[in-house]
């Protein structure tokens, strides 16, 4: 231990009777001095401890102090609480049934996007397992035996169209009662195009954008559940009605829901008629007025024979004529070249050009240069074998000039790609060169 010299009586004495805050200051310094050599003497009995003793101290005086500071504080702390879940088990969730997997997914607050995801593909999977089946004959497959053995028998072929047309039947069925989706489109968005929905309704809000698909959605799966009761593919007139009070209950829902202005261009962007309309007039690019106004008199006509049997020839005839007093009451409206180029459109021929020309981004004329060179052609031949005094076979060598002339002509005006594509329907250009 080490030995500290006292400090000399006299002085202390002397203090003592001189003043009392001497002595407070004197003991005070005396306590520091002791707890100086305590600190020593315990720095070297710790230095002889070993690297366990000195990590038990530690942790025994960590403890101590605890204890302290807590004797010391009011009012303890309160303990921590530590909450113990059970851990998550997909099996938790999944279920045969998939209406109740479906609400064991809602109920963790799995997004309905990513259920509609998980569904779908389970019964894709489900469905693709059950077609799987009738692409195989049941015959084992043996690497020396040829093609032909593993083909399907003429009863497998029929078995297997018959479960096709039930499947397509059934399965847009399953999913439009499990996840209210329409089958088709739905598939669209994976194989086609996601952004059709977003494309046509950009003119409305998006509060507006959602709660007509969801509009859409519920009354197209109203007329599907009727449809499916119908017997040998006719509805009857008992599920007629039905079908026709849905049709006007989604219109009163729209009506209010939208403006009628918003109503209008919903109807002219997303109804059947509009986008009929739109492949019938191709060649013919109607204006906006011009499409209205067609448009309307069309819907009339499609909601009269909406649920109509128009395989029955009174019914067809009917509709038939009723399409065209509508023709020609819009022609009456239209001025003499726009006429013109109305009948011009009916041909098949020049909308597919029209459809070429605008894939090729050809000049505006191209279709109409295709129809004058095809009328010339076709006279020029009409010509050719009315002339009686023409031995056949300069007739054949004449036929075959036109049609050689009329191929190069119109693989000219074309270009080589689009002629390509062309001619695969054009049968008018081969037919030239035959008598």
């Amino acid at each position: 231990m080490v030995q500290h010299p006292a400090l000399p009586a006299a002085v202390v004495f002397s203090t003592l009777t001189g003043m009392k805050t001497r002595f407070v200051v004197l003991l005070t310094l005396c306590n520091v001095a002791a707890l100086a050599a305590g600190f020593v003497y315990f720095s070297q009995y710790w230095g002889r401890q070993t690297a366990q003793e000195r990590a038990a101290a530690g942790a025994e005086v960590a403890a101590w102090k605890a204890r302290a500071a807590a004797a010391e504080s009011p009012a303890s702390a309160p303990p921590a609480v530590v909450q113990v879940t059970n851990a998550f088990n997909w099996n938790q969730v999944e279920s045969t049934d998939y209406r109740q997997y479906i609400d064991n997914l809602r109920a963790i607050g799995c997004p309905e996007s990513t259920i509609k995801d998980i569904v779908l593909t389970d019964v894709m999977r489900l469905y693709a397992q059950r077609l799987g089946k009738y692409y195989q004959n049941g015959r084992a497959f043996k690497f020396w035996e040829t093609n032909e053995k593993r083909k399907l028998k003429q009863a497998q072929l029929e078995e297997r169209e018959k479960q096709l047309a039930a499947i397509d039947k059934e399965l847009p069925a399953v999913l439009r009662e499990l996840l209210g989706i329409n089958y088709e489109r739905e598939l669209n968005k994976y194989f086609v195009d996601t952004d059709e929905d977003n494309r046509r309704l950009g003119f409305l809000s998006d509060d507006k954008h959602g709660q007509v698909l969801a509009l859409r959605d519920q009354f197209e799966g109203e007329r599907e559940r009727v449809l499916r009761q119908e017997q040998n593919g006719k509805p009857s007139p008992g599920e007629i009605e039905k079908l026709r009070e849905i049709e006007r209950e989604q219109d009163a829902a729209l009506s209010q829901l939208l403006t009628p202005e918003e109503k209008d261009e919903y109807e002219l962007t997303t109804s059947p008629t509009a986008d009929r309309l739109r492949q019938q007039l191709i060649g013919f690019n109607p204006t906006e007025e011009e499409f209205r106004a067609l448009f309307r008199r069309q819907q009339a006509i499609d909601a009269a024979y909406q649920y109509e049997d128009v395989s029955d020839d009174t019914v067809r005839a009917a509709k038939t004529s009723a399409e065209q007093a509508m023709m020609d009451e819009f022609k009456g409206q239209l001025a003499p070249d726009r006429v013109a180029q109305l009948a011009r459109a009916q041909d098949p021929d020049y909308q597919n050009v029209c459809i070429l020309a605008e894939r090729f981004d050809l000049p505006a004329d191209t279709a109409q240069n295709l129809v004058d060179m095809r009328r010339a052609a076709e006279e020029e031949k009409r010509q050719l074998l009315s002339t009686k005094d023409i031995p056949p076979e300069r007739v054949a060598v004449a036929l075959k000039a036109i049609q050689a002339e009329t191929e190069k002509a119109a693989r000219a005006a074309l270009g080589d790609q689009a002629f390509a594509q062309y001619s695969q329907s054009a049968a008018w250009i081969q037919g030239l060169g035959t008598n």
